[in-house]
């Protein structure tokens, strides 16, 4: 019998993890972190584990929602190996000692004695649980059962992968997080294209309508003709990123631009926790399927500008263009300071390039007309928005036609909607429904366990 059950806290993007149970094997995929929660809060229910039940762990990629809880589950279950792309670890050792050092900032901040919930030395002794893997390569994961598991990229950031996993003749698929088509350093995912009898697919953009003639390259088009603009009038560009896949895939978008002669020739300015990710990215520049195989951005002549020493503040200045972490202008980040300089000169822009939770600084910029004063930061006063603000979509997640068109492809038994909001899950669920009627669909409530083969 194999059963699947959701260890999120409810039906939404935060820490995205779950069982899976083949016979008498036990695997964890992916231990995310709630990025909105605090403390214990912020963690999958793990309640119902255990100390020592789970056989293995699978992780899909290193951003925090799927990876953020790993220390945690790994003390509770110390012997257990986490199988994972060699990309992925690396990428999810320096996520997790960023993670250690803002929760040890909470922990003075917020006045929470239960922070951090790890610390730098469990981060270390976790990573040497974990088993890289390429994908492509069938691999066994549990001693208890016979349970073969097989990474296929996903598209969605440098290592990112589904997991195949394949138990008594049944198979059950688990996209993570995936983008089908090509960004400009990630390919699109390469997926089993049948013999899928159970699907776990992610619903992000469930609820989103893209423009049927969108392409990445004319939005790429866009964010160049929105750049020139402003350095032509004397200003100043900032565009907040994501430390990790965001930074790298606009900074080469920006570089092709710069060589199709849509925007002049100038490096970018890279600061913050997105400088080290960067050099994750040239670590794997020939040993992961990618395009710009072998270019190394951090030693490319021209294509970016980085910091001197480790945690300089860049200084504005008329026809810089900056790329800064965080990606939604969280308080204490590069971003956000610098969006503070920034904000109150119409000569300058601001570009979002990603997705703006509606609590977030980002937000309240992208949301105020010219002349609101918005408070990106609690501890200064709030900014008149006098600045140029501009939205472009170079998400890493597929849109929901494609995300129906490979359920329409597999054309499984049963299909698990995991990774969305309820508006995002419920036009997903009702258009494969449509379009897909033999498959069953599952939106599974957290904590209940569903027989699905």
């Amino acid at each position: 019998m194999i059963t699947f059950t959701s260890l999120a806290r409810a039906t939404e993007i935060g820490a995205n993890s779950y069982l899976l149970r083949f016979g008498a094997a036990r695997v964890l995929v992916d231990g995310g972190m709630h990025p909105k929660r605090e403390g214990a809060e912020a963690l999958p229910d793990l309640g119902g584990l255990d100390f020592g039940s789970l056989d293995a762990a699978v992780l899909s990629h290193a951003h925090l929602d799927h990876s953020g809880a790993l220390p945690v589950v790994q003390r509770q279950n110390p012997t257990m190996p986490v199988f994972m792309t060699e990309p992925t670890a690396a990428l999810t050792g320096a996520l997790l000692r960023n993670s250690v050092n803002v929760m040890e900032a909470k922990r003075e901040e917020l006045g929470r004695d239960d922070y951090p919930l790890f610390s730098h030395r469990e981060v270390a002794l976790s990573a040497k649980g974990w088993a890289a893997r390429r994908a492509g390569r069938p691999f066994p994961l549990a001693d208890a059962e016979e349970v073969d598991c097989t990474f296929h990229p996903s598209g969605h950031v440098l290592g990112a992968a589904g997991a195949l996993f394949e138990h008594g003749g049944r198979s059950v698929f688990y996209t993570g997080d995936v983008h089908f088509e090509d960004q400009t350093l990630v390919r699109g995912a390469s997926f089993p294209d049948g013999g899928v009898d159970v699907l776990v697919i992610e619903c992000t953009r469930g609820d989103s309508d893209r423009d049927p003639d969108y392409t990445r390259w004319r939005e790429g088009e866009r964010l160049a003709a929105a750049i020139e603009t402003c350095l032509s009038r004397g200003g100043t560009a900032l565009i907040p990123v994501f430390a990790m896949g965001k930074t790298q895939e606009t900074a080469m978008l920006l570089h092709e631009l710069q060589k199709a002669r849509r925007m002049r020739r100038l490096p970018l300015h890279v600061g913050g926790l997105g400088v080290k990710m960067t050099g994750i990215y040239d670590r794997f520049a020939t040993r992961w399927p990618r395009h710009h195989r072998g270019l190394q951005m951090a030693r490319t002549k021209g294509l970016l500008e980085l910091p001197r020493k480790r945690g300089e503040f860049p200084e504005p200045a008329p026809g810089k263009v900056f790329l800064l972490s965080s990606g939604m202008m969280s308080e204490h980040t590069m971003s956000n300071r610098m969006g503070r300089r920034l904000l109150g000169d119409p000569r300058n822009l601001i570009a979002t390039v990603g997705y703006a939770d509606p609590a977030s600084p980002l937000a309240r910029v992208v949301d105020a007309a010219p002349g609101d004063r918005v408070e990106l930061d609690p501890r200064h006063d709030p900014v008149a928005r006098e600045c140029e603000v501009v939205r472009f979509d170079f998400s890493g997640h597929a849109p929901r036609e494609h995300l129906v068109d490979y359920v329409e492809q597999l054309r499984p038994e049963i299909t698990v909607l995991v990774h969305g909001d309820p508006p995002a899950v419920e036009r997903t669920r009702a258009e494969i429904a449509a379009r897909v009627p033999e498959t069953s669909v599952v939106v599974p409530a957290p904590g209940k366990e569903y027989e699905i083969g």
